[in-house]
């Protein structure tokens, strides 16, 4: 079941409420209350905030709901040409700006209550701003006793929501004639506190109005302490008295002792009795003070009323507070609303274990402390007033905007990742072989990109003596039944069945025709051994020589042998013809691997060069280059007749050529 607790400020004591069930059961679980010292208002925050953890320590548990004191806000009614909760937000406190003149409103929380359709259609709305200053001051009061208040909510909005909740709404006792003037009835709700006193008009269950009055019985205490040098607590007791019973009151109270000079060490002795003094407060003045109090408070309300315009309208009348039972108030409130008051009494409804005579005592000053508590349990929605700065930090609160950023930074990664890798897929389908479909012309054959493309697209495969699988059963398998099977699968895997299918038509082939072809494979180590048989077969020509750099590339279709040959010597161009006449030689050979240069392109080009700085000898560098065919058959016949000699077969033939240089 909900729990929660309400803390209601007030004007001397603070009053703690834990509440547990629903808006309709409910039960009052525990009660703390605590007096409140006057002083700033640090050290009032600090007194509730000391008083909430009492409650806590006693047992209580649950959210915590704050009272805010009313007198604190500004209220003003204002009307907006258009409805809309949301609506109304976003422009409320621009709204407002202009009908506060004491404060700055953007140092203010301002939130809003629709109260009535305004004219033309619009709304009429109940606007409350507090500054911010005693709000944070209390939150951090409570923060630092690590206290967290879930809402914080004027004190008139919870006397109002418990109103409600006793049902001081749910009928009007009095007739009134339907049509007339005043069928409308209003029901007003006055909470009569130390220092103010809260008035509710509310019009069916609408509340149309409130206002916090500052004035309260406390005065005629604080005129009677002021008259005879009295604490307050001791000035109130006895004008509380006298008015009880109609007499004067005696006292005797410590008396002042007087100030030491300064520097003197004379002080009164410990053990002496402190002195006292006689003092009488008398009937007739706390009856002139109390009398002075109650006109006052008259009118103010009647103020109220006139201004309100709904004074004429007032069919019930509830009271409760503190304050409520003290002398001559009924009359007071029977002449300004010409009804009789009714105490609201919120204990005689509620489940609980209090004695009778402390729910006496206690029930007409918790009806804003209950009301606070009542409101995760249902009735009338309150102000919001942890608003914008203030609003409230939990553990997860304090940590989401961060942990929403580094969620954003991790999706916005894995889209850019998926992102990336559904490329790389898509240019790898495109690569091997992607369905190509021409929108143009959806009936057309299909089409494949990539390696597929050349494959299927050169029609090779269409015809049925060059692609056709003959099966044993059934018709045979064409380039028809190849596509189809092509389609019904990836693109990774398209390659492949081509391939297959190929082998397999190949394999079936070779079986009728009984021919199987050996197949040779060129060899780079060839050319370079039959480079090497043709060197060694013209050194007797060559003489010395030197071969500084070889470059052999067999990747089709640009085979070549490159190297460059260096001769030393005056006849550098003779060694070098006999170099050429040995190769176009080889070029006339059946087996050779070399082709002669095609057309202008020439086989070598020469470089001259004079070693100047040692003996003078001239010589040349020769760059040639020797096309390598696209076929030949690797270590074929050996040219030994031009070596006068059986030149040695495979790698022997190599490292001989090697080992003569």
């Amino acid at each position: 079941m909900v729990k929660s607790i309400g803390v209601d400020p007030g004007d001397h004591s603070v009053k703690v409420v834990e509440l547990e069930g629903n808006y309709r059961k409910t039960k009052l679980l525990r009660v703390h209350t605590a007096p409140v010292a006057g002083g700033d208002a640090a050290a009032r925050a600090e007194a509730v905030a000391v008083a909430v953890e009492a409650a806590r320590a006693e047992g209580m548990r649950g959210d915590i709901r704050l009272g805010h004191p009313c007198r604190e806000a500004v209220l003003r009614v204002i009307e907006l040409p258009f409805k809309g909760h949301d609506a109304i937000r976003k422009v409320v406190k621009a709204e407002v700006e202009g009908e506060i003149h004491s404060h700055v409103v953007d140092d203010m929380v301002v939130d809003f209550h629709e109260i009535g359709e305004g004219l033309g259609g619009g709304t009429r709305v109940l606007v409350a701003s507090v500054p911010k200053a005693g709000l944070r001051t209390q939150l951090e009061a409570l923060s630092a006793h690590g206290i967290e208040a879930e809402t914080v909510d004027l004190d008139t909005m919870a006397l109002w929501r418990a109103a409600d909740w006793a049902g001081a709404f749910a009928g009007d006792e009095t007739p009134v004639e339907a049509g007339s003037a005043a069928a409308a009835s209003v029901t007003a709700v006055v909470d009569l506190g130390a220092r103010s006193v809260k008035v509710l008009l509310v019009e069916g269950e609408q509340l149309v109005e409130m206002r916090t009055l500052r004035v309260g019985d406390a005065t005629v205490g604080d005129a009677i302490a002021r008259a005879h040098g009295l604490d307050a607590a001791t000035a109130r007791q006895l004008a509380a008295a006298c008015l009880e019973a109609r007499a004067d009151q005696t006292t005797n109270v410590a008396a002042a002792l007087p100030v030491a000079a300064e520097g003197s060490l004379a002080a009164a002795p410990v053990e002496a009795p402190a002195p006292s003094r006689e003092v009488t407060v008398t009937f007739a003045e706390v009856d002139a003070q109390q009398t002075a109090y109650l006109q006052r408070l008259a009118r103010e309300l009647t103020r109220f009323l006139a201004a309100s315009g709904r004074g004429p309208r007032v069919r019930a009348l509830w009271i409760t507070g503190g304050a409520s039972g003290g002398a001559d108030v009924g009359e007071m409130l029977r002449e300004v609303f010409g009804l009789e008051p009714r105490p609201l009494d919120l204990l005689a409804r509620l489940e609980h274990d209090l004695e009778p005579e402390v729910a006496e005592q206690l029930g007409p000053r918790l009806a804003t402390a209950i009301g606070l508590a009542l409101a995760p349990m249902g009735g009338p929605d309150g102000f919001d007033l942890r608003q914008e700065d203030l609003t409230p930090a939990r553990g997860f609160d304090r940590v989401k905007f961060p942990l929403a950023i580094a969620c954003m930074v991790a999706w916005l990664a894995l889209f850019v990742q998926w992102n990336r890798r559904a490329m790389e897929l898509k240019n790898l389908q495109l690569y091997l072989g992607q369905t190509f479909v021409d929108k143009a012309n959806p009936q057309a054959p299909p089409q494949f990109h990539g390696l597929l493309g050349p494959v299927l697209g050169s029609r090779w495969f269409e015809s049925p003596q060059n692609f056709r699988l003959e099966q044993t059963k059934g018709k045979d398998y064409t380039y028809k039944d190849l596509l189809a099977e092509v389609m019904a699968v990836p693109e990774h895997k398209r390659l492949q069945i081509v391939r297959d299918r190929l082998r397999t038509v190949a394999d079936q082939r070779q079986k009728q025709s009984g021919i199987y072809e050996d197949i040779s494979l060129e060899s780079g180590l060839a050319v370079l051994v039959r480079w090497a048989e043709l060197l060694r077969s013209v050194e007797p020509q060559l003489g010395r020589y030197l071969v500084p750099r070889i470059d052999l590339a067999m990747k089709a279709p640009n085979r070549r042998l490159e190297f460059t040959i260096a001769f030393r010597g005056e006849d550098f161009r003779e060694r070098m013809s006999a170099l050429e006449q040995a190769l176009d030689r080889e070029y006339t050979a059946a087996d050779s691997p070399f082709e002669r240069p095609r057309g202008t392109d020439r086989a070598s080009v020469e470089e001259r060069f004079r070693d100047s700085a040692e003996s003078g000898v001239s010589g040349a560098y020769y760059k040639l280059t020797l096309r390598v065919k696209d076929s030949f058959d690797p270590f074929g016949p050996s040219r030994g007749t031009a070596l006068g000699a059986a030149a040695p077969a495979g790698g022997d033939r190599l490292a001989a050529a090697e080992g003569g240089r």
